[in-house]
């Protein structure tokens, strides 16, 4: 069985080399150790995590966890997941390398198209039960709660970070969706639709209980990804031969809008930097260029799909790199996002007298 159909090559890398739900999985992984680098970064600028995060629960008589021990913890939670991931994807290739795609009843099948699912779901306990905090907020992730600051911190996080794994999760309902039979071509639209809602009902739920105008506008910003889920829909539905012009017109500028807007609402909201001139004055940890850095970074991989259009103009492939390749940094732009997030929390914090 072919890992990826396809035999056009990109600039660097014809294509990586992973099944279709493995990426899914993959960046999971990846994003268990970015993690950890965050911790590591956030500890050598000397930012107290536990003053932006709650990182116990409230009941809890124990104290908070220090930056060391935090550090120290996530990265043996990073390594126990390593020992794991790397044992089950060693397992998946092989089942993988071995099936015959044209055999559709028997065991290797079911195989593979279970194992990657059954991965998933031992990454996902994994994390639930090393974290109480994040198991806490993710069984009241709709029910958010606005105080404490440093607890509604942790839903933010978890849920903005859901929303980073829209497009890999429609790869991946596809793909297992096989199990049952036909692919469910449009269920996993609606998946990938719902960490976008969930922070839309989040928004909404904070504008009901604090009146602040400003969630609205947050609400908007994620629905501005709805439009363009329904122009996937509708992609899969008509044929695209007869659609005239004005489709591809209407789906540019939500794709527009929606990178303008989530780009904007990064840098001055959520990293309360106001002008890319003077940043953010008498408040800023970390030096000016590294602000710089990560305004450029997040800019270019929210815009990465016109550079691929221009790029791959009259080719058959959708990349510049490698298959995918925005999958990645999407996962690498939400790190730098939640360092920045995190950073702009502790220089706001209001200093205790």
């Amino acid at each position: 069985m072919k890992f990826q159909d396809g035999t056009d090559k990109g600039f660097l890398l014809n294509y990586v080399q992973l099944p279709v739900p493995q990426r899914l999985n993959i960046l999971l992984f990846i994003a268990i150790w970015l993690w950890y680098f965050i911790v590591k970064y956030l500890n050598s600028n000397k930012i107290n995590i536990s003053d932006v995060l709650q990182l116990k629960l409230r009941n809890d008589m124990h104290q908070a966890p220090t930056n060391g021990q935090l550090l120290r913890f996530s990265y043996v939670f990073a390594w126990k997941v390593t020992k794991i991931f790397v044992f089950t994807h060693s397992i998946v290739l092989l089942v993988f390398s071995n099936s015959n795609e044209h055999d559709t009843s028997g065991i290797q099948y079911i195989l593979v198209h279970a194992l990657p699912l059954l991965q998933f779901l031992v990454l996902i306990i994994l994390i639930l039960r090393e974290s109480e905090i994040i198991r806490y907020c993710s069984t009241r992730l709709l029910l958010i709660e606005p105080n404490p600051r440093i607890l509604r911190n942790v839903y933010i996080l978890i849920s903005d970070t859901l929303t980073s794994f829209n497009k890999p999760l429609i790869d991946f309902t596809l793909f297992t969706s096989l199990l049952f039979g036909k692919p469910m071509t449009h269920f996993d639209l609606f998946l990938s639709s719902l960490p976008s809602g969930v922070r839309i009902f989040q928004c909404l739920r904070e504008y009901q209980l604090l009146h602040d105008t400003e969630l609205l506008m947050n609400a908007g910003k994620y629905c501005s990804n709805l439009p363009i889920i329904g122009c996937t829909w509708f992609s899969r539905t008509h044929n695209m031969n007869n659609v005239s012009q004005v489709f591809y017109s209407i789906q540019m500028c939500f794709l527009v809008l929606n990178s303008s807007y989530t780009f904007y609402w990064d840098v001055r909201r959520d990293w309360t930097i106001p002008s890319i001139f003077t940043l953010r004055k008498n408040k800023l940890i970390f030096k000016p260029k590294v602000y710089y850095f990560a305004i450029a970074l997040d800019f270019t991989i929210r815009y990465w799909w016109i550079g691929v259009a221009v790029y791959t103009q009259n080719k058959s492939i959708n990349h510049i790199f490698f298959k995918y390749e925005l999958y990645y940094f999407e996962i690498i732009r939400r790190a730098i996002w939640i360092i920045f997030k995190l950073e702009s929390e502790y220089a706001n914090r209001p200093i205790k007298s």
